[in-house]
């Protein structure tokens, strides 16, 4: 009687170690999201900001992570993901310093987007390290704590904002807190992280990575200015435009797909079935929720002052 080989139940060659680099580095840009919602006020105190800067002191960093997603995920499979996701985490760290020095609005919205940068760098190699070094039941834990600290960074982004404030050191402290945290994670991953190859796969899409970062400034911009600036007609010229530079965008991914290259954006993956629905769905979701948690925080703090 042939006897079937034991089913390895999970295998891993880094240990929990090299889990935990990875998620803390996760926990740290997902806590970004929102850690500066509390903070508004006392940095429209400060550095005397519009309502327009505050919100591209919140969106800055979200805008960018956004757009540069797909193009870190690429970046890691080319140079490999442990160089790439320790480059995210250093200009991370960096940026955040940066962010908590900064002696004015423009220069807190300019880290903003920087830090936006090194987040979409760091977070997609998170699954890819997970995926290469954690095998069977191993896999799955961590994929579960994944989830958890995804989650948990959303929600622990905002108390944890209102905690630091309560100590009185200002607004700056919401930043410069995580600035160690960074530096020794960054420390720890060049000793822990295993060197890798990536995937070798070519193709960075920087034609459509232009045209998609054109588009989504031109509508953001004058959008978040507009209101200060009493609608100005450069700003309804601005979205104007970026609706054309959106159909540029379909026509360039169009273009890329055609000659075999990888797009940003595969308008194959839009076709399958319940992925339009499931999409309005995730965008619905963060577009409540995002603009609930900035306008609850000045609002709360402002009536009891």
């Amino acid at each position: 009687m042939i006897q079937a080989p034991p089913v390895e139940k999970s295998t891993t060659r880094s240990g929990g170690l090299l889990l935990a680099i990875v998620l803390l580095g996760q926990f740290l840009a997902v806590l970004n999201v929102n850690i500066v919602n509390v903070a508004t006020p006392t940095i429209e105190a400060d550095l005397h900001s519009s309502g327009a800067g505050l919100q591209m002191i919140v969106a800055g960093y979200t805008i960018t992570y956004a757009v540069l997603l797909i193009t870190g995920a690429r970046v890691g499979d080319l140079f490999g993901y442990r160089n790439t996701f320790l480059t995210g985490l250093a200009l991370f760290t960096l940026t955040t310093l940066g962010c908590g020095l900064a002696p004015s609005t423009g220069w807190l919205v300019a880290f903003r987007f920087a830090q936006g940068a090194g987040a979409a760098l760091m977070m997609p190699q998170v699954l890819t390290l997970i995926q290469h070094n954690y095998q069977g039941e191993a896999r799955g834990r961590a994929l579960g704590l994944w989830s958890a600290v995804v989650s948990g960074g959303i929600v622990v982004g905002q108390a944890l904002g209102g905690i630091l404030l309560g100590f009185g050191a200002g607004w700056r402290i919401v930043f410069l807190v995580l600035v160690p945290v960074g530096a020794l994670l960054l420390l720890a991953g060049l000793k822990v992280l295993p060197a890798d190859q990536g995937g070798g796969r070519a193709g960075l899409d920087p034609l459509g990575l232009v045209t998609l970062s054109a588009a989504v400034l031109l509508f953001i911009v004058p959008l978040v200015l507009g209101r200060d600036l009493g609608w100005p007609l450069w700003g309804w010229a601005s979205m104007t435009l970026s609706l054309v530079m959106f159909a540029v965008f379909v026509q360039v991914e169009r273009w890329v797909t055609a000659r075999g290259g990888r797009p940003l954006v595969d308008a194959r993956v839009l076709r399958a079935p319940g992925m339009r629905p499931g999409l309005a769905v995730l965008l619905f979701g963060p577009a409540t929720w995002g603009a609930f948690l900035f306008t609850s925080a000045l609002h709360l703090q402002g009536s009891c002052t």
